[in-house]
């Protein structure tokens, strides 16, 4: 088994794997990651067998985010997801990167044990279709007209607090999905004060929300915005399981529990600087 440098001509083949496990990434998600970081993308694959599976890796600021780790169904149970993954680890620790992170399925939560990989908290993903009308609860007698689209001069706001929620320096990641979607972004700061933003993007399967972070009114207020416009279509919310008010308003609009990821952490554990009570929903099992 061979383990090389990926590249775009091999999205159709990383595309496949992802319909095998009813993964929710599109196209553009894989394209972002090489965009990102494309020394830190990976594919095995074998002389005779062709490629095997993926794995990826993009470095933010201190942390390290571990994504698209995915093996060809009949390889599985073959060491090809332990050989990728090991291959990833090698290169962050070339680097010198202290902390390493990944969101893990139950299936893959076992083999990143072994890799010196521990639990820190669950996110659960809440699925559904958004009501036609919006029910999301607000603060009595409150609205959401100061509820805008958000803009580059709203950036390092949202970005500081990224770094508070995640502790991790996502810069390139917010200011690229700010860019190529500049119409999928709200931001709430009234009186001139950010007290939080929120994006979404398409998947193959629904509609992701996140990264949404900020204060309770805050998440109020954009969670009900945004299901304003995407009212009768189906979304994603990968939701910490401590934020017990994201998790109310979630439900109100119907959505149900779907899966869970274990967040997990190999290295410095850096949750101690998080605030998770800003935490609305991530921006997905790619890069937290």
């Amino acid at each position: 088994m061979n383990i090389r440098t990926m590249t775009a001509a091999d999205i159709p083949f990383a595309m496949r794997l992802k319909a095998q496990n009813n993964w929710n990434q599109l196209e553009t998600d894989w394209r972002r990651q090489l965009e990102l970081e494309p020394s830190l993308c990976f594919v095995a694959e074998n002389a005779t067998r062709g490629p095997l599976g993926t794995a990826c890796a993009c470095v933010l600021g201190d942390v390290a985010w571990v994504n698209f780790v995915l093996v060809e169904q009949t390889e599985r149970g073959k060491g090809v997801g332990t050989a990728l993954m090991k291959h990833v680890l090698q290169h962050l620790d070339a680097r010198g990167v202290p902390t390493i992170r990944l969101d893990a399925t139950p299936l893959g939560a076992p083999v990143y044990e072994k890799l010196g990989f521990t639990g820190e908290f669950t996110l659960d993903r809440y699925e559904g279709v958004l009501p036609e009308k919006d029910t999301a609860p607000l603060p009595e007698g409150k609205d959401i007209e100061r509820v805008m689209p958000m803009t580059g001069s709203d950036l390092p706001a949202a970005l500081a607090m990224d770094h508070a929620v995640t502790a991790a320096r996502r810069d390139r990641l917010l200011q690229h999905l700010l860019t190529k979607a500049p119409t999928k972004a709200l931001q709430w700061a009234p009186g001139g004060r950010f007290k939080g933003y929120c994006m979404w993007r398409p998947g193959a399967n629904a509609w992701h929300i996140g990264p949404m972070q900020g204060s309770v009114g805050a998440g109020l207020r954009l969670l009900s915005a945004v299901s304003r416009r995407l009212a009768g279509e189906r979304v994603y919310l990968d939701i910490p399981r401590s934020h017990e008010v994201a998790v109310i308003v979630a439900q109100s609009l119907g959505l149900k529990l779907q899966r869970s990821f274990l967040r997990m952490n190999r290295g410095i554990n850096v949750a101690e600087r998080e605030h998770l009570h800003l935490f609305w929903s991530s921006s997905g099992p790619e890069k937290g």
